[in-house]
């Protein structure tokens, strides 16, 4: 495998994804440089770190003695920066490759799969570091008290690995943790049978393999991996969680592992959803020799990523932002609220995510909405996508009411707002979905509720 040189610079630094890879670089000693369009937190963050960073994109910003360049997905081709580097014959990375380069060492804990990857891999790093010592990790969502990335110092790595640009392929995993295969980033692999075979490939490469046996698309891939180590509310799961019980923004739950009885969790989140996300996190630790009563105590205290099923406020009404994009996301999350606060009214508010996903899984998108009691819909948020004619945020709310809900199609966050004030009751449970920049105005109605506004 080709390794990085030891001055690397990162095309879109700021992102989410390649901030930690900046992050990881420099713990391991690289000499870092970045770019990104706008200044923000993560960019003073890594400059106060030791990296050189620059805002906006020049070839300028290259600086002289850099020997790779990694890029995010979000940079397109004629980047000035990725262009300087081809003439300059310099070696380009996608990100994923990159933090391959710098795994080798590791034993290398991917939690991969279309939902549930970012809690999964997050309570999976929580359980290790607890019970370990300093296990690195490399995570994509904002966790309170737990820094995005680490490097750590112990053999083992856990990385949630992301599927969406198909470059995951290039990673070899010693433990690799399959929670589902939906369809989805299809414009990636043409087809919910192509996107199976790359995790087919995957698990096949992988040491060891965790799969989740209550998702049919990870079931399916039991085929190929008949020695993997199975999880879920299934009979046929190994490790089994049986007589779930919500209890507000927590659920408890009887554990069983090859059918034995192993005691009572209580976890720190609501909805079933979540019980396989810590069944995952739990099955790891089994399979890299953690014993299961210790992380059973240490899962009562497991951190939650922001922006999945994050109260904002509860003062009489109670507002939760949300990061789920895909129908079954949105289906899980709802049925987690019901389940968890069973006498509240919920409105849902909904922003697209991508123009692709959007025209592909519309009627999905309305079935999975009109569980909730009122339900705006804003315009797509593109995530750099080109806009697709036809394709609008309005045909999903056209979507809810055909299945009963009642909706109602607000381009802007703005108007949205202006809905969402003329709808919402003391009492109510308000629940902002999406991947996009949605969480705005999840936080202007916390914000407003929290003053009586």
């Amino acid at each position: 495998m080709k390794k990085l040189g030891r001055r690397v610079h990162l095309v879109g630094i700021g992102g989410e994804g390649m901030a930690g890879l900046a992050t990881l670089l420099l713990q391991s000693g690289y000499e870092v440089s970045g770019s990104d369009l706008r200044s923000s937190d993560r960019l003073l963050a890594l400059g106060a770190a030791g990296a050189e960073v620059y805002t906006g994109h020049s070839a300028a910003h290259l600086p002289p003695g850099t020997t790779d360049v990694v890029y995010s997905a979000a940079v397109p081709n004629e980047n000035p920066e990725v262009e300087a580097a081809r003439a300059r014959g310099l070696l380009l990375w996608p990100r994923l490759p990159a933090l391959g380069s710098i795994m080798d060492s590791r034993r290398f804990v991917a939690v991969v799969g279309t939902h549930g990857k970012t809690t999964t891999a997050t309570w999976t790093a929580h359980l290790l570091r607890s019970l370990i010592g300093p296990v690195g990790h490399y995570l994509g969502g904002e966790v309170p008290g737990l820094p995005p990335a680490q490097l750590g110092t112990d053999p083992l790595f856990v990385a949630e690995v992301d599927e969406s640009d198909g470059r995951f392929t290039c990673l070899q995993a010693d433990v690799a943790l399959l929670t589902a295969v939906d369809s989805d980033h299809l414009e990636t692999y043409g087809s919910v049978a192509g996107l199976r075979a790359a995790f087919r490939g995957f698990l096949l490469r992988a040491g060891e393999a965790v799969l989740c046996v209550d998702d049919p698309g990870a079931a399916s891939l039991l085929s190929v991996r008949g020695d993997a180590f199975t999880y879920g509310l299934s009979h046929e799961a190994r490790l089994r969680a049986v007589r779930p019980e919500p209890k507000g923004g927590k659920i408890t739950f009887g554990l069983r592992l090859d059918g034995r009885r192993e005691g009572e969790v209580e976890l720190p989140a609501p909805g079933i959803h979540n019980v396989q996300n810590a069944l995952g996190a739990l099955a790891v630790g089994l399979v890299v020799g953690v014993p299961l009563r210790d992380m059973v105590d240490a899962l009562r205290r497991a951190p939650r990523p922001r922006r999945r099923l994050e109260v904002l406020e509860e003062n009489g009404y109670l507002v939760v932002d949300d990061y789920a994009h895909h129908p079954r996301e949105v289906a899980a999350g709802l049925a987690a609220l019901r389940t968890g606060w069973p006498d509240r009214r919920i409105v849902a508010v909904f922003q697209p995510h991508r123009y692709t996903r959007t025209a592909r899984l519309v009627k999905e998108f309305g079935t999975a909405l009109a569980d909730a009691d009122d339900v705006m819909v804003t315009e797509v948020y593109p995530a750099f996508e080109p806009a697709v004619a036809g394709v609008s945020g309005r045909q999903v709310a056209d979507a809810v009411t055909t299945n009963g809900g009642r909706a109602l199609f607000r381009p802007t966050l703005d108007e949205t707002w202006e809905a969402v004030t003329q709808t919402v009751q003391p009492g109510d449970l308000v629940v902002c979905f999406g991947a996009g920049d949605i969480w705005r105005l999840s936080h202007r109605i916390s914000q407003a509720l929290f003053f009586g506004g």
